[in-house]
Parts: structure tokens; sequence; C-alpha cells
């Protein structure tokens, strides 16, 4: 029995060979534009030859592929794929991500830290207005108003303020995450010798 192990193996071996072989049996690397080299990597990979065309498809060099580049975009592989067939390349999915990831945080923790977004994105007078309006309203409310005014009053502007610096961010953040909808806009701008000038923007 044991001597029939080893033939038993080589059997397999040969079979898996043979089916593998078949898979690419109509395949031409060359007029896939790949190399010998290029082709026999894609081999030893165990990529498919439905995965090699899909790539080939969407403008991926396999050589890429195998270099496993979402690892170091800090996306998952589906996403990478998706984003490279929309036409996008590794350094702009990178910005895109970078954007949604660092920025968008940012926002979020601005509604608990006022300004902080603001003084992140170098926007410093906007940043100065919240913390000047911040500082101002929580003296008022500690060392001017009493009791129920607290509720009434001060505690509500200073509510006011996280929320201006946390509404700003968002929306700030939100051309990066779509940069194309910043773009997008409606004007109605006659021009002329005796003409009036009206103009009209809608931002989504």
């Amino acid at each position: 029995m044991k001597q029939l192990l080893p033939v038993i193996a080589l059997c397999f071996s040969v079979a898996f060979a043979q089916f593998d072989d078949d898979e690419w049996a109509d395949f031409d690397y060359r007029e896939a534009g790949l190399t010998q080299i290029e082709f026999q990597k894609v081999k030893e990979s165990g990529m498919s030859k439905d995965k090699l065309l899909h790539l080939l498809e969407i403008g991926v060099k396999p050589s890429s592929y195998l270099k496993e580049p979402w690892n170091d975009l800090g996306v998952s592989e589906s996403e990478w794929l998706k984003q490279r067939e929309a036409g996008m390349e590794d350094g702009e999915i990178d910005r895109t991500y970078k954007n949604q990831s660092g920025n968008q945080s940012l926002a979020y923790l601005s509604l608990l830290v006022p300004s902080l977004y603001q003084w992140s994105t170098d926007q410093m007078i906007t940043a100065i207005a919240m913390d000047v309006a911040w500082a101002t309203f929580v003296g008022v409310t500690i060392f001017v108003l009493d009791g129920k005014e607290r509720w009434q009053y001060g505690f509500p502007l200073i509510a006011a303020v996280h929320v201006w610096s946390f509404v700003d961010a968002l929306l700030s953040t939100q051309w990066d995450s779509n940069p194309d909808a910043k773009n997008f806009s409606w004007g109605v701008v006659p021009t002329g010798k005796n003409a009036f000038v009206a103009g009209a923007t809608l931002r989504f």
C-alpha cells in the first residue's frame, strides 16, 4: 500500500496539471499584451483565466495586481478593483480615501471639540472666531448668568458653537469626498451695456 501512494500522488499532480493547461489552452499571451515571464507568473500565482481577462479589460496589468497594492492603500481588494474599473489610478485612490477617512473623522470630532477641523485645515480666521465665541459664551454662562438663565441662554449658545464647527467641517469634507459636486452649479448672468447682473448658484 505504501508503494502505491507515490503513484497515486503522481496521478493527481498530472491530472491537475492537465486541467490547468486546458484552461489556458486557447489563450495567446502575446495577443493579450503580456510577456512570457508575466504570463508564467500569472499561472504560478494560481490566477484564473477569467480573473486575468477581467484585469486586462479594466486596464490593470497582472504584475500590478500581484503586488496587492490595495494593502498599501488601506482598502479592500474588491474596492480597489472597483475604483480601478472606474478609471482611477492608485494615487487618486490614495488621496480619495485619505480625505474620506482623515478629514471626515475630524469633522465628527469637531462636534466635541469646536474649531478642531478648522485649525487642522489652516482655516485660521474661522477657527479663531469659533474659539472667541466659545470662550465668550462659557465666560458669560459661568460668571454672568445664574441658575435657570444658564440653561435657557448660556448652554444653548455654547452648543451652537459646537454645531457651527461640526456643520462647517461636514460641508467641507463633503466636497473632499465628492469634488465634482462642488463644481455643479447653475448660473444666470445677463450682461451688456444696459443689462442687469443676476447670479444664482445651487450646490449639492
